[in-house]
């Protein structure tokens, strides 16, 4: 009896010991753990929407900083629901747009986790509630029942949609509290990837949604000409001046990952392909100044009040295109002008997520209808477009020519030097995603984009 026993015992101990490495590898990380008591006291009171977006902060560096982390998804999910805590005291439009993106985003990297169908469901209540948007909010209820059928989200949104067809169809939905998400479930259980289905092709979502789905716009457009008095269409070589200081901004930062398809996060790309940018003019005697130069979120408001003090010649703004529709590619470059089409609106809309006020509309507009810089910008964005397909076509790359467009983009706004925001590829494309995650591609669209600038110069030169 006692031998037996004795051998039970060692073989426990020889099977703890081979597990321990495991288990504890599993263990949650301590500011994960942190960030959960931080979230569970702000469910409990009343706090500020700087503390719903410290705590949203420090989920996503849980999530950035632990790559190998099976439950990286729960740190995204309680990112979002930090951020609609944030939406839900600050009463903004813009905090509500950020929330719901944040939801859905979750679910697009890890369409099999747990909390995947809670996500969705947190999304539809936010567009819902806070958004006024009942249709996007049906579109995440009825996809929780067609990808997740076994969750326990189905029955909550069936209830759910029922209540936003009775307010569609003009009935008095019977009187209620704002809806419940079910609790998300233990974290312990590891993420079910049968749970999801497969979405049809269609359901390629949307940067901080999505971007501008160009269906209609085959041919490359050139912004029109602003109606008035002819303006003078090299204004910058009959005033004698010339290109010495280029500003790069790279969108989005910090907390803003931008668009985030097959890998590819924006803020990262848009960061190495504008500091490859800088060092190829740096070499070709240039002098380069950066909105951002790390991984830092800076608002719109101040890219455009850095581009009036760095007193720049040219400001570039880079970023990575998304779209609806995953069958979209191609290089666009835009300058500061009314929209012409519905996809170049939509893409400012999304640009200008963060923008600072509704008064800020007339300084756009009086921008705008000024004209003059409208025209350099136009000069500048044609090279620019012309020299970077040209270049990467050289190198064998097949590059769609998407363009050159106008859109009210806030961060074109408020400098007096030619401004053009370009975004080099869409991520949401998974072949020209694959190009933007391949550093010697990056490399390639610096350099064209470097070409255009370098000729812009000496065109004003040579005038």
């Amino acid at each position: 009896m006692f031998r037996r026993l004795s051998l039970f015992l060692f073989c426990l101990f020889l099977a703890l010991a081979v597990l321990a490495p495991s288990l504890s590898a599993a263990a949650n990380p301590p500011d994960y753990e942190r960030a959960k008591a931080q979230l569970a006291r702000l469910h409990q009171g009343k706090h500020s929407a700087a503390a719903w977006q410290a705590c949203a902060d420090a989920f996503l560096r849980v999530h950035d900083r632990n790559p190998k982390w099976r439950l990286r998804s729960a740190a995204l999910y309680r990112n979002a629901v930090a951020l609609e805590g944030r939406a839900r005291v600050s009463r903004s439009t813009t905090d509500a747009r950020r929330a719901a993106t944040a939801y859905e985003q979750m679910v697009r990297r890890y369409p099999g986790s747990v909390l995947a169908d809670d996500a969705l469901f947190r999304a539809a209540l936010v567009h819902n509630e806070l958004l006024r948007q009942p249709a996007k909010a049906r579109t995440h209820l009825e996809r929780i029942g067609r990808s997740y059928p076994k969750s326990d989200h189905v029955r909550p949104a069936e209830t759910y949609l029922k209540k936003i067809s009775q307010v569609k169809a003009g009935k008095k939905a019977p009187a209620s509290k704002p809806a419940k998400a079910v609790p998300p479930k233990k974290e312990n259980r590891k993420d079910a990837k049968s749970k999801a289905k497969p979405e049809p092709k269609k359901a390629v979502s949307s940067k901080q949604t999505a971007k501008a789905s160009p269906k209609k716009e085959v041919k490359p457009a050139h912004a029109p000409a602003p109606k008035g008095k002819p303006i003078a269409q090299n204004l910058a070589a009959q005033l004698g001046l010339a290109v010495r200081t280029v500003v790069i901004d790279a969108g989005h930062g910090g907390r803003d990952p931008g668009a985030m398809h097959h890998g590819v996060v924006e803020k990262d790309v848009n960061l190495d392909v504008a500091k490859r940018l800088g060092a190829i003019l740096t070499k070709r005697g240039y002098t380069v100044k950066y909105t951002r130069d790390r991984n830092k979120w800076v608002s719109l408001g101040e890219r455009v009040r850095l581009g009036k003090k760095l007193q720049g010649d040219l400001f570039v703004s880079i970023h990575v295109n998304a779209c609806e529709n995953p069958k979209a590619t191609g290089f666009e470059t835009y300058i500061l002008d009314f929209a012409r089409t519905s996809s170049a609106s939509r893409l400012a809309t999304i640009e200008n997520a963060n923008s600072s006020r509704l008064g800020d509309m007339d300084k756009v507009v009086s921008e705008i209808l000024r004209g003059a810089r409208t025209a350099e910008s136009r000069r500048l964005a044609d090279r620019l477009q012309a020299s970077t397909l040209q270049h990467l076509r050289k190198q064998g790359y097949k590059v769609q020519d998407g363009g050159v467009k106008g859109a009210p983009f806030f961060v074109l706004v408020g400098s007096s030097m030619p401004s053009v925001l370009v975004e080099i590829g869409y991520c949401s494309n998974k072949s020209e995603a694959n190009r933007l995650k391949n550093p010697k591609y990056r490399q390639q669209v610096a350099q064209g984009l470097a070409n255009g600038i370098h000729s812009y110069a000496r065109s004003l030169a040579a005038n």
